[in-house]
């Protein structure tokens, strides 16, 4: 019995392949992200600017005259200074007000709602609400302004004070996001670190500094990932403030890829700033999952 028992085979199990059931899942993959990237990529290579030369090849010329006419760099630059601005801002906000939440629970529930309240408002009436803060004429900054002794400013003229307006207005909209993620990230730090900090005669900001910060680490990392991505593409309120201005002080890339294609009929040139635009966020990301692979590790 011991001699058939070893010597018989164990019947083989035909485990159903998954490839059929994901093979929808990919077919709208390529239609919806890989078709459009592509064609992208091809119109980059080609000239597509309403002219009898639509559809020639011509490689990387595009890209050439991209960098030839000096624009890129200065248009990457204010990109990055908007973007990067945008996610300090967003940071100390978000932590600030996160930490007030946790700190005093009572008047969170009337104070959440109103944090939360910018982040789904139309980017639209974003737009109009900063326009009328902003009014050199009779806005508020000025009204502000003026009670403390300080003359009327240009808000929206001045390159500088314009990339600023734009940082702050983003800020104001976004930051309800950094308040979510974070408050949810501070619930998860072991309440016995707070707690044996505490005991060991820890001021708060040394609590914050040493055991809350690193304890929602990875919370952060992706929250500035998603909010780099979102700010790095943001369209909205370039468009809506500053129009690109003044002097292009506030044209970023998604604003240069709008200005290429549907006001000067440039696509060819506005698919080479997106392509551009893909690869830096791809980097990005990059850096990101080094990130990730080095908090597991």
């Amino acid at each position: 019995m011991t001699e058939l028992a070893v010597g018989r085979r164990a019947p083989t199990v035909r485990r159903p392949t998954a490839w059929p059931y994901a093979l929808p899942a990919f077919v709208a993959l390529a239609v919806l992200l890989l078709y459009p990237l592509g064609y992208n990529v091809w119109l980059s290579l080609h000239i597509d600017r309403l002219s009898p030369e639509d559809g020639t090849f011509v490689g990387l010329a595009n890209y050439a005259e991209v960098l030839r006419q000096g624009a890129l760099l200065g248009t990457l630059g204010r990109t990055l200074v908007f973007t990067l601005g945008s996610l300090v801002l967003q940071f100390v906000v978000g932590l600030a007000a996160a930490l007030a939440l946790e700190r005093f629970p009572r008047g969170s529930r009337v104070l959440r709602p109103l944090l939360l309240a910018p982040w789904v408002i139309p980017a639209v009436a974003v737009g109009a609400i900063w326009l009328s803060i902003l009014n050199p004429t009779n806005g508020m900054a000025n009204a502000f302004l003026a009670t403390v002794g300080i003359g009327p400013v240009e808000w929206l003229s001045d390159p500088v004070l314009a990339m600023g307006a734009l940082i702050v207005a983003n800020t104001w909209k976004s930051a309800a996001y950094w308040i979510l993620m974070i408050s949810a990230g501070l619930k998860t730090v072991p309440k016995e670190g707070v707690e044996a900090a505490r005991v060991d005669g820890a001021s708060y900001p040394r609590i914050v500094w040493h055991v809350l910060l690193p304890g929602i680490r990875p919370v952060l990392v992706t929250t500035a990932l998603l909010a780099f991505i979102w700010t790095f593409n943001y369209f909205d309120l370039v468009y809506l403030l500053t129009n690109g201005g003044p002097d292009n002080a506030t044209t970023t890339l998604p604003f240069a890829i709008w200005q290429s294609s549907l006001k000067f009929s440039r696509f060819d040139q506005a698919a080479t700033y997106s392509v551009l635009s893909v690869l830096v966020t791809g980097i990005a990301i990059g850096a990101y999952f080094r990130v990730a692979r080095r908090e597991v590790r």
